[in-house]
């Protein structure tokens, strides 16, 4: 097989474009294994860390909602429903609701977290109500109480759910409910109809009447949304379970749970990771979809396949235009050992001289196919090392600034919501019945001697707090929840104090604890004496604002406010320009604050520069094995070269028997098959080379015997011409004359070039000899300059065409014909124009004009008229090549007009 294996063209092409995809497979599983591994990396931190901050969320919420029941279930709210209401006269039942109304409005609940509340009494002598918090109003529930839940059955299905989020269905009230108690009437279960209708589907968290009224918040359905910000990855998704793993909140299109076990029947699949909410016995769960690092290895293979297309293509054209040059010496070899064997020359025409030069030419051809091996595998490893590199930082960039968003907008809104809890603390606090009463009676009672402190102390969520203390109008501590006896330690500046009753917080206040902190402060209205206002100041812990971040990523973070003062600082604050720190900046909402995060992904880069360092190690490997298999594949392609020399090197020391074994068609195999050919011949040639050339030399003889004397008819109208003066014939006279002037110009030795003086009196000549054949019936102007008259042109370029005019602009005319000859210079050219009045040409006519004039030789042609105009145009080519032009420009009985450029010599 490899005897008969040579080297071609297409063998060598499709060589090289199998080795490039040989290549670029073995590259492209190596660089998407390592950009997988990068990407799988970067995509669980980032996951792990969103899972940790939704659950850090979710719990500074719920600790929320858990403080807030807290404070219903204090005296302050729930003695209201204890009392005998519905047998108290209506102005103090009434006076009792606007108190609580009161203290309602100063926690300032957002619809967006709490839709309601129910405070449902025990039996129907007490009062029961519903605050609807968008509304902003009590709402009086005459038929409902425990009592009536008791008899419904209903209270097996809610009483025990106490301190805990659940949802309840349309399942599991039918479940429960039961109307066959005769203790209710139709009024009561239309009540009940309508309560169980407000709370289906919704969460609730209820107290379980724990303090003899049964307290039930009603979450509003963007409670858990709030959890997390907008805009996540893609095919991220969170839900929340309940008890018995039931679904209570999903961001997910479908449930999460029941999609990954359907995943196999081809629905969309979910990878899951559940944490639990210790203590409020829910779960939350982190869904992926694999919508992360699939899809970008997708996006990678489209992108290697079009690159490897593209390389393949190159490779193939950049071998084919080499191996073209490879082997032309062959084919030029070919065609001339081809011309020999089937023309009846007698001598083989040589080679030229510098077919072979040095330096590409000069190279051995198994030494070129070596190269163009090499660079069919070099080529796709070059490629590929910067494809994937760049693909490696966009990919890796992209992924980074992906974790880099979802880290910084969970930041900025867990800061948020740790605010918001504060405030909440600040606002729960200010409804305090012992704060008020102390404000309303100017501090006229000790507050180390009443229970202001021990109640204040037991409040719910002080634990997340440093310390609180209350301030008069002038910013002196009036009170102080710690070192009590030191009350002018907590004097804050006036500056700090606002005329606002809505919460506010301020930067740079003097914290006991850290001189640079943050404090937030309310306004208290207070009835004294002097009508003087109160102002609560709470400090924040320092844990409100720490671990805000999983700790997978090493970020640290500042938070400053609207003019620029550090309100927080991390402690693994990241100094200085390190290598692959990236920053993201946000504003922390309905806040003037800002919030700054650096990150540094070490892991990240090691990996990276692992990688790099592999796959620049592997292409190392892939390019010496390349030389390898190029030289070896060379080898075996070269060896009918080698045969094919040594055999002609013998056939050149006289040995013609010697024959070369055919082989397959090709470049080689062509040139193989023509010298076997030439050999065959080349006897027969050199036996009739003698007879040949005495045929030759006979040939000569007869023609130098036939030849006529050119100065002999010239002569010879010479002495017509003197004749006819001597007689009076002055036209025959002028016809000889002008025809002999023309036989003189055309018999003429020397270059085709002439001046332009001399070519304008040749057509005068012949312009003489046509008039006086057709009877003057046209005129011939001149319209040359004398400077442009000495100027160079191709000898005999003027005359077809005045000829062409007669004879086809003229026929038929009697008189009226009119010629102008006119020639002017521009730019570095001479344009001669040639325009006549003659019949002109159609469109079709001049389109098949022109395109004749640059018909090439041996091709037909359409029209006779087109031989002379073709062989003007032919001939100033060949002089002048691309320096000239020759337009055509004629209509129909308007005349025809030929414009002749050509260069000036400088």
């Amino acid at each position: 097989m490899w005897k008969r294996f040579g080297p071609t063209l297409r063998r060598i092409v499709i060589l090289t474009a199998v080795l490039t995809l040989v290549t670029q497979i073995a590259l492209a599983y190596i660089g998407l294994t390592y950009m997988d591994v990068i990407d799988k990396s970067l995509h669980k931190k980032r996951s792990q860390d969103m899972l940790y901050q939704f659950q850090q969320n979710v719990l500074v919420q719920l600790n929320d909602i858990d403080n807030l029941m807290l404070l219903l279930k204090t005296p302050e709210f729930s003695d209201y429903y204890k009392n005998l209401m519905r047998l108290r006269d209506e102005k103090v039942s009434q006076k009792g609701i606007e108190q609580l109304q009161q203290k309602f409005n100063m926690l300032d609940l957002s619809p967006s977290t709490v839709q309601a509340i129910y405070f449902l009494s025990q039996t129907f002598v007490q009062r029961s109500l519903v605050q609807k918090v968008e509304s902003g109003t009590f709402m009086d529930l005459p038929r409902l109480d425990q009592d009536r839940l008791h008899y419904s059955k209903l209270d097996k299905l809610i009483i025990p759910d106490w301190n805990q989020l659940t949802m309840y269905t349309q399942a599991d009230f039918a479940q429960y409910y039961n109307t066959d108690n005769p203790m209710l009437e139709k009024a009561d279960i239309r009540q009940l109809k309508a309560f169980m209708s407000e709370i289906q589907d919704r969460l609730v968290f209820s107290n379980g009447s724990d303090n003899g009224v049964l307290t039930m918040i009603v979450l509003s359905d963007r409670f858990f949304q709030k959890a997390i910000p907008d805009n996540l990855p893609a095919g991220t998704y969170f839900s929340v379970l309940g008890k018995d793993k039931r679904l209570l909140w999903t961001s997910a299109p479908s449930n999460p749970l029941k999609a990954a076990e359907s995943g196999a029947a081809g629905n969309a699949s979910y990878q899951n990771e559940i944490k639990s909410l210790t203590p409020f016995k829910l779960s939350i769960v982190f869904s992926d979809n694999g919508g992360g690092p699939s899809a970008l290895r997708n996006d990678r293979i489209y992108a290697i396949a079009v690159v490897s297309v593209l390389t393949v293509l190159v490779t193939v054209l950049i071998s084919y235009f080499y191996l073209k040059q490879v082997f032309k010496p062959f084919r030029m070899v070919s065609r001339q050992i081809k011309s020999f064997s089937l023309s009846s020359d007698w001598l083989l025409r040589p080679l030229p001289e510098d077919l072979i030069k040095k330096g590409f030419h000069a190279v051995s051809m198994r030494n070129k196919i070596i190269i163009v091996l090499i660079v069919a595998i070099g080529l796709p490893a070059v490629s590929d090392s910067l494809l994937y590199g760049w693909l490696t930082k966009h990919d890796i960039q992209r992924e980074m600034q992906t974790s880099i968003d979802v880290e910084g907008r969970f930041s900025a809104l867990s800061i948020h919501n740790r605010l918001q809890f504060t405030e909440t603390i600040l606002k729960e606090i200010s409804a305090s019945r012992q704060l008020q009463e102390y404000v309303t009676n100017n501090y006229s009672t000790p507050l180390l001697m009443g229970g202001l402190t021990t109640n204040l102390y037991m409040f719910p969520g002080l634990n997340d707090i440093s310390y609180f203390v209350l301030l008069d109008e002038n910013g002196n501590c009036i009170y102080s929840s710690i070192f009590s006896n030191n009350k002018s330690a907590f004097n804050t500046d006036k500056a700090f104090l606002k005329d606002s009753n809505d919460p506010y917080w301020i930067a740079d206040y003097d914290n006991v604890f850290n001189p640079l902190s943050t404090a937030i402060v309310k306004r208290i209205e207070g009835p004294g004496t002097d009508g003087e206002a109160t102002y609560l100041l709470m400090v924040p812990k320092q844990s409100t604002f720490e671990n805000i971040d999983s700790g997978l990523i090493n970020t640290s973070y500042t938070i400053s406010d609207a003019k620029g003062h550090t309100i927080y600082e991390s402690r693994q604050r990241i100094i200085g320009n390190v290598p692959g720190q990236h920053f993201y900046t946000s504003s922390i909402p309905n806040t003037d604050w800002k919030l700054a995060i650096s990150f540094v992904f070490n892991d990240v880069l090691e990996k990276n520069r692992e990688y790099q360092q592999q796959f620049l190690l592997f292409t190392s490997i892939v390019l010496l094995l390349a030389v390898v298999v190029a030289v070896g594949i060379a080898v075996q392609l070269v060896k009918p070269v080698h045969r094919l020399k040594e055999t002609m090197l013998r056939v050149g020391e006289g040995d013609l028997s010697l024959r070369l074994e055919e082989l397959e068609h090709s470049e080689l195999g062509g040139i193989v098959r023509s010298y076997n050919r030439m050999i065959d011949q080349l006897d027969r040639v050199m036996r009739e080379e003698s007879e040949l050339i005495a045929m030759k030399t006979r040939a000569e003889l007869d023609m130098l015997q036939a030849q006529i004397n050119p100065h002999f008819l010239y002569n010879t109208l010479e002495v017509i011409n003197m004749r006819s003066m001597k007689t009076g014939n002055l036209e025959v006279s002028a016809i000889v004359g002008a025809l002999a002037d023309l036989f003189r110009y055309s018999i003429a030795k020397g270059a085709d070039i002439v001046e332009l003086e001399r070519e304008l009196a040749h057509v005068a000549n012949y312009v003489t000899i046509q008039q006086i054949r057709f009877g003057h019936s046209f005129e011939v102007e001149f319209e040359v300059p004398d400077e442009l008259r000495s100027k160079p042109i191709v000898r005999f370029v003027l005359q077809p065409i005045i000829e062409n005019a007669i004879k086809h602009g003229f026929l038929g005319w009697e008189e009226g014909g009119r010629i102008v000859v006119s020639a002017v210079a521009e730019e570095g050219t001479m344009q001669v124009r040639i325009a006549d009045n003659g019949v002109g040409m159609d469109k079709e006519t001049l389109a098949l004009v022109r395109a004749d004039i640059e018909r090439e030789y041996g091709k037909a042609q359409s029209e006779e008229n087109g031989i002379g105009l073709r062989n003007v145009y032919q001939r100033l080519r060949l002089i002048y090549k691309e320096g000239m032009s020759m337009t055509i420009d004629s209509r129909e009985m308007r005349g025809t007009v030929i414009t002749l450029t050509v260069p000036l010599p400088e």
